[in-house]
């Protein structure tokens, strides 16, 4: 059976008043995934960001698995493109250089993800644009950062997690690694952008000056390792893989339709386990389970007597009793069962938004919400769909310069306003 999309509750108006970041302009030079995504989280939060595509096909996600449900378009650019305004300039014409000095005359910040060398070619790099622009906030997303050997290095998401450490943990004792479901190098520099960029907006307040953002992939990663990093460097072994299962008990449990993932560490949590959800009070006095040391010891026997409790039932009535007795457990869902949860239902999380061509571009919402100064979701651009108005609004260009650059090469409109000519 073929599946379907899911109906989405639409989002048809945006809330009033400004949001967080309402007044701040931003200057895209990102494609793909985590600068994309850094961007989309500075445009949602209300600041104004023009994304720089080249006008032969754009950001390279508007080609990746394009969807006959999306009129053409692809998940992957919607996902990623929100709360942007497209403008199409071929870097490579001497005409569409010439418009982004002014472009960037106009903004707070600008952020790339290409290798050094291709901002370096257009003499868009930092070192370029420093004394020209000193206010300007300048943010490189890369592999390997911008100083070191790997400096020029291309660099994506899995032999990055694999270089970083990070690959080795996703794996249990004996068996070996694979890539996990979600680019998470990816998406933590994004997140590590975000960050960066909002740091060096406060510090310009304070100290009126921009800065460089130098945020890398391998970094990101690195960083990542946390604790398990750290208890490397005090011992120098490597942190050993968890099990499945562990004594806690800890781990993901069968039940009767599914899996349920469970985190009892402590005795404590183990006495509301016993007593509240799995209805075995018996075992608080049994001196084989009562404390952690003895549930380790008889750890066998203890996770065979326990996954048979956990079989009776659906993990939905397990998901439940636990979140009663104040034990941290979750059914393992697919990602669409997660989206089309109670919860995120409850969240307002999952929802579209109408789109010129692929109807309803999806939405998966930010994951704050404030009070006074709400997130707003505007639709991700058609390519170049915004270059008329950029030019016309922020650098005064008349309609007859717009035309001569658009007939060159230079530049590139969008549908709707090529319709309009």
């Amino acid at each position: 059976m073929t599946p379907s999309a899911p109906t989405l509750p639409m989002r048809l108006e945006q809330p009033s008043g400004p949001g967080p970041l309402t007044g701040v302009r931003l200057i895209d030079f990102t494609r793909v995934l985590a600068g994309p995504f850094a961007t989309q989280i500075l445009g949602d939060l209300g600041a104004e960001v023009i994304k720089i595509e080249n006008p032969l096909g754009g950001d390279d996600t508007r080609a990746i698995r394009p969807s006959a449900e999306l009129g053409g378009e692809t998940a992957f650019f919607l996902s990623l493109n929100r709360s942007k305004q497209s403008v199409a300039i071929d870097l490579k014409s001497e005409a569409g250089r010439e418009i982004v000095p002014d472009l960037i005359a106009t903004a707070d910040v600008l952020v790339e993800n290409f290798t050094g060398a291709v901002m370096r070619r257009f003499q868009l790099d930092y070192a370029s644009l420093r004394e020209r622009f000193p206010k300007l906030i300048y943010c490189s997303v890369s592999g390997y950062g911008r100083t070191g050997r790997n400096a020029d290095a291309a660099g994506y998401d899995s032999p990055l997690s694999a270089e970083a450490g990070a690959l080795a943990l996703n794996a249990y004792a004996g068996q070996p690694a694979v890539l996990g479901g979600i680019p998470y190098t990816d998406i933590s520099t994004a997140l590590n952008a975000t960050i960066g960029i909002l740091a060096a907006l406060q510090a310009r307040t304070r100290d009126g000056k921009g800065q460089h953002v130098d945020i890398a992939m391998f970094d990101s990663t690195l960083a990542n390792l946390s604790y398990v990093g750290c208890e490397f460097l005090t011992s120098g072994r490597e942190t050993a893989l968890y099990e499945r299962q562990s004594a806690g008990p800890r781990g993901q449990f069968d039940t009767a339709d599914g899996e349920i993932t469970i985190s009892c560490g402590k005795d404590k949590m183990f006495r509301a386990l016993c007593a509240h959800v799995l209805e075995r009070p018996e075992w608080l006095d049994d001196p084989q389970y009562a404390t952690l040391a003895e549930r380790m010891r008889n750890e066998a026997a203890f996770l065979a007597d326990i996954g048979a409790i956990f079989r009776t039932q659906p993990s939905a009535v397990w998901s439940e009793r636990c979140k009663r007795a104040g034990i941290p457990c979750g059914a393992v869902r697919t990602p669409g069962e997660a989206l089309l949860s109670p919860e995120a239902s409850e969240r307002g999380l999952v929802f579209g938004l109408p789109h010129p061509t692929a109807g309803v571009a999806p939405v998966i919402a930010q994951p704050f919400q404030f009070s006074e100064t709400p997130v707003r979701y505007e639709v991700p651009p058609l390519l170049g769909q915004h270059t008329k108005q950029v030019l016309q609004a922020l650098l005064g260009y008349e309609d007859s310069h717009v035309a001569e650059l658009a007939a060159s090469g230079a530049i590139a409109l969008g549908r709707t306003e090529t319709a309009a000519r």
